[in-house]
């Protein structure tokens, strides 16, 4: 089985260890040998555009499961969100502490502690958040970056409960504007907190955040394929020998239950175009999106960006001094094919691949 060449990790304290071996060594060593190069300390906090499909609980299992089950990128050795592509490129060649969770919601961005909601397993399991990380001096002392994504998941769940109303004529007609101007303002709130942490453990540390891509390529739930045909016993050799037998709740949390045996196609639902069938939206097509949904997507993806235009303004407001050291990236009309697109949320692959480009090229920029 082949190793993934990886500078990560998902522990606070072993982050903090690798920190300081990489300061140590860049300190006493001579340039020239081996291992010895300044890497960027670099941390991402945020939802399933970094952690997709759900690497945070399964980054190692999955690497088993894929060469003994076929089940294919959850593993280490996969590529299939934006920090994926950003931690393995090989210019940028970082240090990154990963607290994503697929499922998370912006209050985690402010939390500082695990608000155990939201995300998937953090009940149980909950991830480290940003303000805890910032707590260790050696983290805060060299910390060159922040990266943050959120606030998809709390737009789809202000559409599903409330801000999407029974279709009348066309899309204006059929949403709570002010409800959902009231929704991307809370987002935007967790994102200044962020900030003002930053500020407070961290003041040199860049923070790049971006916008979601126009959702608008497909209706369906996420599609995952595999077969657990005859691998029943090994998979819990498996689990019972890493003692995580814990991961078949998250993985049941998105469909796959790893001790139902045999071949599996599962289909996620697509929530918020139940909702759109509920209140009687215009059908799609087979997977394509009805342009009256497209049209309402959009505007609640723009409604997010807008928020965050106002972000600085906000910030000045609370600190009376001019915010710096925040990238904001627009990738809205980013990935507007089909080709990009794993569900009516996700990008697939592809997409995160050409997302993580524009990350890591600004992340060159500014540091």
């Amino acid at each position: 089985m082949p190793s993934a060449d990886i500078d990560y990790s998902r522990d606070i304290k072993k982050y903090t260890k690798l920190v300081a071996r990489n300061k140590w060594q860049n300190k006493y060593l001579p340039s020239w040998w081996p291992g010895v190069k300044k890497k960027p300390i670099i941390i991402s906090e945020g939802d399933s555009w970094f952690d997709f499909p759900l690497k945070s609980l399964t980054d190692v299992l999955g690497v088993l499961l894929r060469y003994t089950t076929g089940l294919q990128n959850f593993g280490m050795d996969s590529k299939t969100n934006i920090i994926d592509y950003v931690s393995r490129d090989n210019k940028l060649d970082g240090l990154f502490l990963r607290l994503e969770r697929s499922g998370d919601t912006a209050p985690e961005l402010s939390a500082k502690k695990p608000n155990k909601k939201g995300g998937v397993g953090e009940d149980k399991f909950p991830s480290n958040t940003l303000y805890e990380a910032l707590q260790e001096r050696t983290i805060a002392k060299h910390l060159d970056c922040i990266l943050l994504s959120a606030g998809g998941n709390d737009l789809v769940e202000a559409a599903r409960k409330g801000v999407i109303m029974d279709y009348q004529t066309n899309c204006e007609d059929s949403y709570e504007k002010e409800q959902l101007k009231c929704a991307a303002e809370d987002i935007v709130g967790h994102f200044l907190e962020a900030i003002l942490y930053r500020d407070q453990f961290a003041p040199k540390a860049q923070i790049v955040c971006h916008s979601y891509a126009y959702p608008i390529q497909l209706s369906r739930g996420t599609t995952t394929e595999f077969n657990l045909k005859d691998a029943g016993k090994l998979i819990e050799y498996l689990l019972q020998f890493l003692n995580i037998q814990w991961i078949k709740k998250p993985l049941a949390a998105i469909g796959i239950d790893v001790d139902d045996l045999g071949s599996h196609t599962i289909v996620s639902a697509a929530r918020l175009h139940e909702t759109f069938d509920e209140k009687g939206w215009p059908k799609n097509e087979g997977i394509s999106v009805h342009p009256e949904r497209q049209a309402f997507i959009k505007k609640m993806i723009d409604a997010l960006y807008d928020e965050m235009q106002a972000l600085p303004i906000r910030y000045q407001q609370k600190t009376s001094k001019p915010l710096t050291c925040f990238e904001y990236l627009d990738i809205r009309e980013m990935c507007q094919d089909p080709k990009y697109w794993a569900d009516f949320i996700h990008l697939n692959s592809k997409g995160y691949k050409e997302v993580g480009k524009v990350f890591v090229d600004k992340i060159k920029a500014i540091l």
